[in-house]
């Protein structure tokens, strides 16, 4: 296929390099010289400078190619998904937009496009999973699921390193969180919700509250419970907490003496040192479990930081998904918003992912009980 993949930052090279290997045609796009220069020529991949806010030159863009990928921020995701349906264009995009991209189903419908939203980590395997275990299940009576990337080598005091973009991260941990309660979708505080525990070999861990269920609050109707929480190493989210209640809490007042200083940029500025300190070397977990009426499944996925290609596990998670998704959405029967749990409904297409990932050394291991 002929792929064009829009942003080339710690996501979207690894997307291009993949799908390049697997002998696509690639051209990756970024306004950024920087990002487009650590990509280079090499792996069969095209770059070009080029900034995707021109809405109509991205839409005659886009018309150069089969598929899109989105490797953009946030901010720019949702904005991407509308010009690839304007364009009458299939777009498998990973920026977890905070816009609902469901909305665009009808749109995209009438355009026969397709759409892959939240095509990652988590979101993404782990709704894959999820649609996968209630197709094989006859359904889901309630689950949870936990995930996260950590730094193998933590620096304290957080004991945390980006692995993909710093605003992003922040609008994670400050962005309320909702899970289902007894079919209702609740709000709840992010950063709140702290379970710790501990796994051999990587010490003591938490997880909290994050809005990480996306589509599944409304694709998945029947199931009672729901909910997510991200992985962090014990102790992160109480100073986060504090941290952020600088600039991004109305009700907190200004603690420095000189008025000129923000705050929310002081905050900004002090965590993009703060976490880009250490080396490259992280892990990722996912651990979902599920019940059902008659079985319950857990799924078990633990990935480490690539040496010899010196790629991150988290880009591993979420690059790799995203190319996988990309190389098999021609074959989806159906046009649309494709959440990624229905992706996981379709046998054909849930076993090539999953089969695609072992193929790159990301194992997941199911038990049923």
């Amino acid at each position: 296929m002929n792929i064009c993949i829009l942003g080339a930052g710690l996501q979207g090279r690894i997307v291009a390099w993949d799908l390049a290997q697997m002998g696509h045609k690639v051209t990756l796009v970024d306004v950024n010289r920087e990002n487009l220069r650590k990509t280079g020529q090499k792996r069969n991949i095209s770059v070009k400078l080029f900034d995707v806010t021109k809405r109509e030159a991205l839409m005659q863009l886009m018309q150069d190619f089969e598929v899109v990928v989105g490797a953009l921020p946030a901010s720019l995701g949702y904005y991407a998904m509308q010009c690839a349906v304007r364009s009458g264009i299939d777009i498998v995009d990973m920026s977890y937009s905070e816009e609902n991209p469901l909305e665009l189903d009808k749109q995209a419908k009438k355009k026969k496009v397709k759409i892959v939203p939240d095509a990652g980590f988590a979101p993404g395997l782990s709704n894959i999973l999820i649609g996968e275990a209630y197709r094989e299940l006859g359904g889901i009576d309630s689950f949870r699921i936990l995930v996260g990337g950590i730094p193998q080598n933590p620096i304290l005091p957080l004991n945390y390193k980006f692995t993909w973009s710093p605003s992003d991260l922040v609008a994670e941990y400050t962005r309320p969180a909702r899970i289902v309660n007894n079919y209702k979708i609740v709000k709840v505080e992010a950063l709140t919700g702290i379970e710790q525990f501990s796994i051999p070999k990587i010490g003591q861990l938490e997880c909290f509250y994050t809005d990480g269920l996306r589509s599944l609050l409304h694709t998945f109707k029947d199931i009672k419970n729901m909910e997510e929480k991200t992985i962090r190493y014990a102790g992160h989210s109480e100073i986060m907490r504090e941290l952020l209640k600088f600039g991004f809490c109305p009700s907190e007042p200004n603690p420095f003496t000189n008025s000129k200083i923000k705050p929310k940029t002081y905050v900004l500025e002090f965590l993009q040192t703060e976490l880009n300190k250490g080396d490259d070397w992280d892990l990722t977990i996912l651990l979902i479990d599920i019940k059902s009426k008659n079985k319950s499944r857990r799924y078990y996925c633990l990935d480490y930081y690539d040496k010899q290609y010196q790629i991150t596990s988290m880009a591993r998670m979420t690059a790799y998904t995203c190319s996988i998704i990309t190389q098999c959405i021609k074959d989806y029967p159906a046009c649309g918003v494709i959440a990624p749990e229905f992706l996981g409904m379709n046998k054909k297409i849930s076993d090539f992912i999953k089969s695609e990932l072992k193929k790159r050394r990301i194992i997941i291991n199911q038990s049923d009980y």
